[in-house]
Parts: structure tokens; sequence; C-alpha cells
């Protein structure tokens, strides 16, 4: 998985143009609140086409978007099962 979410790391800073990099960012960062990368709506549709296109993985049901997009870990948990 350390492939995976190195990978997704590099994705969220550069898709999204995250003022931190990717050494700033661990399985247990969150996506949104307090403490968190401060993502909002927007960027996740990004996010979305980024996995999408760097992962080859679709994510179109809104149930599983709510359940992965809590941490950058359960998101590239989530990229691993779909492989």
């Amino acid at each position: 998985m350390s492939d995976t979410l190195s990978r997704l790391k590099e994705l969220l800073v550069k898709r999204l143009r995250l003022n931190i990099g990717t050494d700033g960012i661990n399985e247990d960062t969150t996506l949104f609140g307090p403490d968190s990368l401060g993502l909002d709506s927007v960027d996740v549709l990004e996010l979305i086409v980024g996995i999408k296109k760097e992962f080859g993985v679709e994510i179109t049901d809104r149930e599983v978007a709510e359940r992965i997009f809590t941490s950058v870990g359960s998101i590239a948990g989530f990229i691993e099962e779909q492989k």
C-alpha cells in the first residue's frame, strides 16, 4: 500500500495545489475539519477525477465517497481494494 499512498499524496498536493508537501501528509491526515487538509466539495470532485485518471478507480456511489473521504489512509485502502 505504500506505493499507492505515495502516489495518492503526490496527487493530492499537485492536483489540489495544496500548500503542504507530501511529507506533511500521512495515513491519518483527515480531509475536512480542524487540523486537516481543509478540503471542500470542489476539491473532492477534483480528487475523484484524479483518482480515476491515476489509478483507474471510479467512485460513483455517494455512500462510498462519504465513507472513504475521511482520511488519506482510507482513500488509499479503498484504491487498493479496487485493484
